[in-house]
């Protein structure tokens, strides 16, 4: 299913019968309340009396445990919080909850026996056919696509597995201020611009243009999240097989995007002095604090940045957010994904109890909307924090299913290849690019990282595929 529209139209759409609390800071819902607290409002709202829920809570009993990756939000109290919005309506059951910070590791050795709790963020390394081996069907995927967002690769033979806690835009993070204090007057429309406004920010403030938080590893992969947005094809991963592309070539959505990297990386005006000494905690503060003026990373970061800014005494509303600006033909894309999705155990002794926890969480619980996500629950409003593509109208579309025999094999061919575009190993190519873009090797090392890149994937694709 494609859905493309501006978001403003897209919104207006989305906004018609909802009944979740509208997010303003990712900290504060329009009425004052805490993220907590709005999300627990939302969840006695009645949207879950509309589904019956509270006719049938009386008969729902039982202690749950859910298993997550949000060790930041047991820690600060959101999730005990949220229970009170799903025990208003399910009085007997008990929520308890365990949090990991390498949650794929850790959930992977889990559930090599059938304690993997009751309800759990949906490991992303799993296999698609192999969910009806560990998880609880929600229902039939002809009912419920008509309700959520991105099941279509959490369905198996017409049956879904996994719900979406909420969803992310692929993006830049951009501190408005330093911006504005640049005398930047208009978000960038193409790369070019969006280069030109980084030296702006060298040229006119103290602010670092661009900060890689290259030390991190993970953070460069985030690059990767713009490049679908960037093709404006929702096909566009799907064409790379079945239409032989080169995954570079002059103007392709991956020479749009790490082309724009490698500029960046190889003009040390535009970036930290030493990537190899980045800290990712503590780039929060120092970019609310106006030290930074850019980073690419997804839309799941903004509450984060929110939170950091208030933690700092500095404003929120400096915290922006806007679309990577590659035109194409005078318009830009962005696409939309989901985040972790939840599971519930089929080996849960408490079904009945997961089953409306997870199904509460994704529908009625508030938590995507308090995170600045995109929520998974179709009649949702889209979040205040995408403003600015509004402001560029930007057309955010959802990522086409791949056909069924086609399944796994981008995957397949990424770890074959090693080219893996989604990959952290220090041997990939994105790192490969930012070497040498430090050592300032220019164009014509990147067009031979580019050139090794197109060989070993097309090696690849065609032994696999034929």
């Amino acid at each position: 299913m494609q859905i493309k529209k501006t978001l403003a139209a897209m919104t207006a759409v989305l906004m018609a019968g909802s009944v979740f609390t509208a997010c303003s800071s990712g900290n504060e819902g329009t009425d004052g309340t805490t993220a907590a607290e709005g999300g627990a409002t939302a969840a006695a709202g009645e949207s879950a009396a509309d589904n019956g829920a509270a006719e049938n809570s009386g008969a729902i009993s039982g202690t749950i445990k859910v298993l997550h990756h949000r060790t930041d939000r047991d820690q600060d109290g959101t999730m005990a919080k949220l229970t009170e919005g799903f025990n208003a309506l399910y009085p007997d059951v008990k929520v308890e909850y365990q949090s990991f910070t390498n949650y794929t590791d850790d959930i992977a050795t889990l559930m090599q026996s059938d304690n993997y709790g009751d309800v759990l963020m949906t490991p992303q390394a799993l296999k698609q056919a192999d969910f009806p081996n560990f998880f609880e069907s929600f229902g039939t995927y002809d009912e419920l696509s008509q309700k959520y967002y991105w099941l279509e690769n959490y369905s198996v033979d017409g049956q879904v597995y996994a719900l979406p806690t909420g969803g992310t835009a692929s993006g830049i993070l951009y501190n408005k201020k330093v911006w504005a204090d640049a005398g930047i007057t208009e978000l960038p429309k193409t790369t070019d611009e969006f280069i030109e406004c980084l030296k702006k920010i060298e040229a006119n403030t103290d602010a670092i243009p661009y900060y890689t938080n290259y030390a991190a590893g993970w953070t460069i992969c985030q690059w990767q999240s713009l490049v679908v947005g960037a093709s404006g094809d929702p096909d566009y991963n799907t064409k790379l097989l079945t239409d032989k592309l080169d995954l570079f070539s002059a103007g392709s959505p991956y020479d749009a995007v790490y082309g724009t990297l490698f500029k960046i990386y190889a003009d040390p005006t535009l970036h930290e002095e030493d990537p190899s000494t980045t800290d990712w905690e503590g780039c929060k503060p120092a970019f609310a604090q106006g030290k930074i003026g850019t980073m690419v990373l997804g839309s799941w970061a903004i509450s984060q940045f929110q939170e950091a800014a208030v933690n700092a005494g500095c404003d929120v509303a400096d915290i922006g957010y806007m679309p990577f600006p590659n035109s194409i033909d005078g318009k830009i894309y962005s696409v939309s994904s989901n985040d972790y999705m939840m599971s519930v155990n089929k080996n849960s002794s408490n079904l009945d109890a997961a089953k409306a926890y997870a199904v509460w969480f994704c529908t009625d619980s508030g938590f995507a909307q308090n995170e600045g996500e995109i929520s998974g629950l179709k009649g949702a409003p889209m979040p205040e924090t995408l403003s600015s593509f509004d402001e560029l109208g930007v057309e955010l579309f959802v990522e086409n299913p791949t056909p069924e025999e086609l399944i796994g094999k981008y995957d397949e061919i990424a770890k074959a290849s090693e080219v893996d575009p989604w990959g952290d190993a220090s041997t990939n190519f994105k790192f490969r690019m930012a070497e040498a873009a430090f050592k300032g090797e220019g164009e014509d090392s990147y067009k031979a990282i580019c050139d090794d890149v197109n060989k070993s994937w097309a090696e690849s694709r065609d032994s696999i595929l034929g």
